[in-house]
């Protein structure tokens, strides 16, 4: 009895130590994977430094021609993710009018813009855009105002772009009040980014920013949230054009 006594704290105790170790595995696997996703936010800031350059490109096709244009825009993506000095590019499809579309990439500098611009991608996107164009394409270089890191996009993500153009007295509270909204709504449920960019060309009135919520509902809270509405109400006044914010869906 005695023995058996004597076998069974043994085993108890084999058990203990066992569920111990484990313990500390998860909690070092944990935190592992925590500083893995510090770094990886921190290494997406860094990309977007104060030499960065954005383009944020807004294009319509016929209406029966969206999914060939679909299909340019992913084939310029993939020539755009191999130019040198690329950090990103995300594709957008108008939720509500499918043949509306807006590019958003960035790159580490107004040198490798430049040379995007001239690259074979990018002059075969024009090339063959302009049979199937709804309208003359717009785009823009703009400078960092307030951009951040981005989390993955869901199957239900929601993307807002919004360009704003205000008269030149109000460009600086526009940018103030812009960097304001930006940290209060990365900080808000299902937010998954939130940028903030300033045109390049003279008189950089234009405002543009592109943000994303994990789903509609997400989006909805941010839109009459106390922060949005203090944004809007400030920038009201300073318009000298609509305010126009538009929802978008991710092209993958």
């Amino acid at each position: 009895m005695i023995a058996m006594r004597m076998q069974l704290r043994l085993q108890l105790g084999v058990v203990a130590r066992s569920l111990r170790v484990r313990r500390v595995v998860a909690s070092l696997a944990a935190a592992f994977l925590l500083a893995t996703a510090n770094h990886s936010a921190a290494h997406a800031q860094s990309q977007s430094g104060g030499n960065a350059i954005y383009g944020v490109t807004a294009l319509d096709v016929a209406p029966g021609a969206a999914a060939q244009g679909v299909a340019l825009l992913r084939q310029y993506r993939e020539g755009a993710l191999k130019q040198a000095g690329n950090i990103g590019v995300t594709l957008l499809q108008e939720a509500d009018w499918p043949n509306r579309f807006v590019i958003y990439e960035g790159w580490k500098d107004q040198a490798a813009y430049d040379a995007n611009e001239k690259a074979a991608h990018t002059v075969e996107l024009r090339d063959r855009l302009k049979p199937i164009a709804g309208a003359p394409d717009d785009r823009r270089a703009y400078s960092v105002i307030a951009v951040g890191p981005s989390a993955p996009a869901g199957p239900d993500a929601v993307y807002m772009h919004l360009h704003l153009d205000v008269f030149p007295p109000g460009i600086e509270p526009t940018l103030a009040a812009a960097k304001v909204v930006a940290e209060a709504a990365r900080k808000g449920d299902g937010n998954l980014r939130y940028d903030v960019v300033k045109s390049v060309k003279p008189p950089q009135s234009h405002t543009t920013f592109l943000a994303a919520w994990r789903d509609r509902k997400a989006f909805d809270a941010y839109e009459s949230s106390a922060y949005a509405r203090q944004f809007r109400d400030t920038v009201g006044p300073l318009l000298g054009s609509p305010f126009d914010d538009r929802l978008y869906l991710p092209i993958n």
